[in-house]
């Protein structure tokens, strides 16, 4: 079914998402749709999918309009979206977000049907997803295979997938994408919101680029990739895939306990260390960040005279970012208010001047009462790292660059990297194995909810940390 969008705009306050976007995307295609983080894309897709009414333009679907601003007219469209934070109730279980809201369901629930349908699609994509597991002990991305098992089982007929893969492996990837291909020979309309650019020119047919809320061009594909990187950041960008590194220095040693997770009882390193935590989406790896924050956890830091660092000097980055991270509907002032205000009366004329000074230094696309829920997640992760204080001495960071484009991630790093000499310690998870090896000084393998491997990264073969956290 062909997808025409007439002069979509959109702001939020003085914050322009979408300026009179017109463009078309063929029936039975694989429509990409870029531009770095900010550039407007999620606030289009989320317009498709009726969860935010424009302030002016007009979609047709076939030839009909839609009426915009209503889930209800877009799910009986055909149309589902897989985001990058699923919508889902994180105290239900797998089988029970499966079937909320589900209008293929009668009153009468077969629970053993629901379970083999979801494990039908699970191992037809090799997935391991337990019916019975809560929604909030399930990654992002065993989050995003299951809301895209949903929408394939309710057969939607347009399906826009915003940055799908970052929990996927390569061999899960590929057969998603098999299927994707297979249900746009079937007339299926696809679109694709991602920054990963061989994604782009492996699966898609066209491509849409947005830059500033504007539309900047519609391409057919394949191209070349530069052409498609210059037109998102500009022929003059300086974006590389390869980064900054500094300076090490001479520190002292520090202990991580992590006897629940190994039968090692715990490791000594350097102060100042970047650890990277490498597995597959489900593997433990983004839990095991998380047990540093857990006051009841056995995982903890130590001096080298053995006192632990204490929650107060620890700082942890959620890949969740309007769940664990932000509050959606607090502004950016408020949030720098409650990060940096240490007095019971807020002095809001100061807290304005550093909301502005951070806002400046984090390059944030937004302004001081821009709310958290309105940033594209680029800038929700500037926003998170314009949070961290300078007395932090642990920085736990889960898969920090998760859904950012290359020059955010380039970004995120070179930050984290500029205040590296300040930190004690800083572990962070990624699936993205040339991000564990960009930025590591030791690295951590998980599998199953353990540790399989670990060592410098000098010792450790990338082919071995492969093997390692897919189980072989």
């Amino acid at each position: 079914m062909k997808i025409e969008f007439k002069n979509i705009s959109k702001s939020f306050g003085e914050t322009i998402a979408n300026s009179e976007i017109s463009f078309s995307i063929d029936g039975g295609s694989i429509h990409a749709i870029i531009g770095e983080n900010g550039a407007g894309k999620s606030t289009l897709i989320k317009i498709l999918s009726g969860q935010i009414l424009p302030d002016d333009g007009s979609i047709k679907l076939g030839n009909k309009k839609m009426l915009l601003g209503s889930t209800i007219e877009a799910t009986n469209k055909g149309i589902g979206i897989l985001g990058q934070d699923p919508l889902d109730f994180s105290n239900f279980t797998v089988l029970e977000s499966f079937l909320a809201g589900n209008k293929k369901s009668s009153k009468i629930i077969s629970k053993s049907k629901f379970e083999e349908i979801i494990s039908t699609f699970s191992k037809k994509f090799d997935w391991e997803i337990n019916v019975n597991s809560l929604i909030k002990d399930l990654s992002v991305g065993q989050r995003q295979q299951l809301e895209l098992i949903r929408l394939l089982y309710l057969g939607a007929k347009i399906i826009i997938l915003d940055e799908p893969t970052s929990g996927f492996s390569l061999d899960q990837k590929k057969k998603v994408f098999e299927n994707l291909r297979d249900l746009s020979s079937k007339g299926y309309t696809v679109i694709l919101v991602s920054h990963k650019i061989e994604e782009i020119l492996e699966i898609c047919n066209k491509v849409t680029i947005l830059q500033k809320g504007k539309l900047l061009e519609t391409l057919d594909l394949p191209i070349n990739p530069k052409i498609l990187i210059d037109k998102m950041f500009g022929p003059s960008s300086n974006v590389k895939n390869d980064y900054k590194k500094i300076e090490k220095k001479s520190k002292k040693n520090i202990t991580i306990k992590i006897d629940k997770y190994s039968d090692i009882e715990k490791i000594t390193l350097n102060e100042g260390t970047i650890i990277g935590v490498s597995g597959l989406q489900g593997s433990g790896s983004d839990k095991f960040v998380q047990s540093f924050y857990d006051d009841l956890s056995s995982s903890k830091v130590y001096y080298e005279n053995e006192v632990q660092i204490p929650f107060s000097e620890i700082n942890y980055v959620a890949s969740d970012r309007l769940e664990k991270g932000l509050f959606p509907d607090m502004t950016i002032m408020e949030h720098i208010a409650l990060a940096y205000n240490s007095k019971g009366l807020i002095n809001w004329s100061n807290i304005l001047e550093l909301t502005k000074s951070l806002i400046n230094t984090y390059g944030i696309v937004g302004t001081p009462q821009t709310q958290a829920k309105n940033l594209s997640g680029g800038n929700q992760q500037r926003l998170m790292l314009a949070l961290i204080k300078e007395n932090i001495r642990l920085l736990l960071l889960e898969q920090p660059t998760r859904g950012l484009d290359i020059s955010s991630a380039i970004f995120v790093w070179e930050s984290l990297l500029k205040t590296k000499s300040k930190k004690n310690l800083v572990i962070f998870s990624s699936v993205d194995l040339y991000e564990i090896y960009d930025y590591s000084d030791f690295i951590i393998c998980f599998y199953d909810n353990k540790i399989v491997a670990s060592g410098h990264k000098n010792e450790m073969a990338r082919a071995k940390v492969m093997e390692k956290i897919s189980g072989k």
